[in-house]
């Protein structure tokens, strides 16, 4: 079940999300915000564990709805994004430049069919496919593939990094790498990255939400380039 968040100043276009989304199956609940202040209330105070947020572009505030999608990023970059528009030709550059997790974006007037195939595609979004299992001081251990941000080969060990914790496994990377999803690129000979966890690439670097970076190899690097854009391109 769907926990979701809409945000729109418009109060006839935020009803008819509200009630098309309340009578769906596949939601469990949904949150409206008129005012995406206080949406940034909610998620400053931890409520981060919507499954999407549909965030209108064009507010009646200085700030457009890209720029609180930014902020949202900056804050809880799990969250998938989907803008809301009905001039997407006018925000088609700042869409696709900006950094977020983006899911896609639904045009307006609001067309049912279309929302229903995103509901699809974020249920999809919330299914763990890829499983890693490991051993650590003789406990198992078994996380889901998609919390993973990179895996680090380091001596005979493997450092499995998330976002709150790290692992510290007597194993090979190449073992790792076999249970992976193609999501999982190789971008040196001791690091495998999630690019779905990707914030930016800059110069030699794959840069991370909170500052963490790893390096790209010269060998690795037009392949990372490459693979990114075209993992980006998939999740659009």
């Amino acid at each position: 079940m769907l926990r979701l968040a809409v945000c729109d100043d418009s109060v006839l276009f935020l009803r008819e999300m509200q009630e098309v989304l309340e009578t769906d199956e596949r939601v469990e609940s949904v949150d409206v915000y008129e005012n995406p202040e206080n949406l940034m209330e909610d998620i400053d105070k931890g409520k981060t564990d919507f499954d999407a947020i549909f965030m209108d572009i064009e507010l009646e505030k200085e700030e457009n709805g890209i720029e609180y999608v930014k902020e949202i990023f900056r804050k809880a970059p799990e969250i998938p994004l989907i803008y809301v528009t009905g001039y997407h030709d006018r925000y088609a550059q700042q869409i696709f430049l900006n950094d977020a997790n983006l899911a896609g974006y639904l045009m307006k007037p609001l067309d049912k069919e279309i929302l229903g195939q995103y509901l699809d595609k974020i249920c999809q979004m919330r299914i763990p496919k890829h499983m890693l299992s490991f051993s650590v001081k003789g406990k198992m251990h078994m996380i889901g593939a998609d919390s993973v941000w990179y895996l680090e080969s380091d001596n005979h060990r493997v450092l499995i990094h998330t976002e709150e914790q790290m692992y510290s496994v007597y194993d090979k990377l190449s073992n790792f790498q076999k249970q992976l999803p193609a999501s999982f690129i190789q971008c040196h000979k001791s690091f495998l990255v999630n690019m779905d966890r990707i914030k930016h690439i800059e110069g030699n670097e794959i840069c991370f939400p909170d500052g963490r970076r790893v390096p790209i190899s010269k060998i690795h690097r037009e392949k990372v380039k490459k693979s990114y854009f075209l993992h980006l391109g998939k999740r659009i």
